[in-house]
């Protein structure tokens, strides 16, 4: 079942400037639409928040609905207010939040909240350090790559590597943040070889599927699915591991699809729910080198095979598979 995190804060930021992160409560995703709002569409249950101490009433609608900017350490956030008092609770719709940390700077301003997209509150999108990535020379580690080295890329040829980020989080932020828990995709999950070795992935990050039902349901024959869509809970699944994850972004010019233990996956894509995600400094050095981000999110292009989201991929649980490497010409 899909889950949120919800935050308690110390504080009505209508009131205050600055709002202190006190707990974290991850909790089920029980709607039948895609939307966090207030009023639910058709007046239905949209959190499971009966573990939540002090949350008042239910989820069908909240105390109040406001959405308020502000920072961490000089990185925006943006969150939504679900309750304002006894105690105040609220969703980060984008940025990076954990507790104990201060949300500085709020701006105090009654906004009435828009609804919120599960699927795109925030998340990372990447690689975990340790996974074998094809390269012309070989299979290398993926933390080992540097900018401007080449990686073999669908369709023939190899790419530069532009930009490379990394982040390492905890075992301790990991349980307080479960929805950062990387999906382990076991090893033959998808077939002999397909991938080679265990492969954990951020819950977002996308790999390439098919299936018959595609053309029928899509009109294409390949697409990309998010991890965390693609749980059954025994050949792939959330894991916590106990000495946490280090995660991994590739940027190159253009959104390619590069081989990871002997799947098809994406490389980062500059999407404007992954910047949200991102610190300013990273920001910065993005947009260092693509100057025309800051300005036009779309400037990147297009994401190099359609997106389905989870609910989408429910009509083909029967007949999923991955493209095998011999599905594209490969460099070296």
């Amino acid at each position: 079942m899909a889950t949120i995190t919800i935050f308690e804060i110390d504080v009505d930021p209508l009131s205050s400037a600055d709002v202190v992160v006190l707990a974290a409560y991850t909790v089920d995703i029980v709607d039948n639409d895609d939307f966090l709002q207030d009023p639910d569409a058709d007046s239905g249950l949209q959190l499971d928040v009966s573990a939540v101490p002090g949350f008042l009433g239910n989820s069908t609608n909240f105390q109040t609905f406001e959405i308020y900017n502000g920072d961490v350490g000089g990185a925006p956030v943006t969150f939504t207010l679900l309750q304002f008092s006894d105690p105040q609770y609220i969703v980060v719709t984008s940025g990076d939040v954990s507790v104990g940390d201060t949300i500085e700077n709020t701006n105090n301003t009654i906004v009435t909240a828009p609804p919120s997209e599960y699927d795109t509150l925030p998340s990372f999108v990447c690689f975990t350090a340790g996974s074998l990535i094809r390269t012309p020379v070989g299979l290398r580690a993926i933390e080992t790559l540097r900018p401007g080295d080449p990686v073999a890329v669908a369709g023939g040829g190899s790419r530069p590597v532009r930009w490379i980020g990394r982040r390492h989080l905890s075992a301790a932020e990991l349980a307080r943040n479960r929805r950062f828990c990387p999906v382990r995709i076991r090893a033959g999950a998808f077939g002999e070889g397909c991938p080679h070795r265990d492969l954990l992935l951020s819950p977002q990050h996308r790999i390439a599927i098919t299936s018959p039902l595609l053309e029928l349901y899509f009109c294409d024959p390949m697409v990309l699915a998010p991890a965390k869509g693609l749980v059954n809970g025994d050949t792939i699944a959330p894991v916590s591991p106990a000495k946490g994850v280090e995660y991994v972004h590739l940027l190159f010019d253009r959104h390619e699809l590069v081989n990871v233990e002997g799947l098809w996956s994406e490389s980062f894509f500059p999407g404007d729910c992954a910047m949200g995600a991102m610190a300013a400094e990273t920001r910065r050095e993005l947009f260092g080198l693509f100057p025309e981000l800051r300005t036009d999110e779309d400037s990147y292009g297009d994401t190099v095979l359609p997106v389905l989201k989870p609910y989408e991929l429910r009509v083909l649980r029967s007949g999923l598979d991955v493209p095998h490497e011999t599905r594209f010409a490969l460099a070296g």
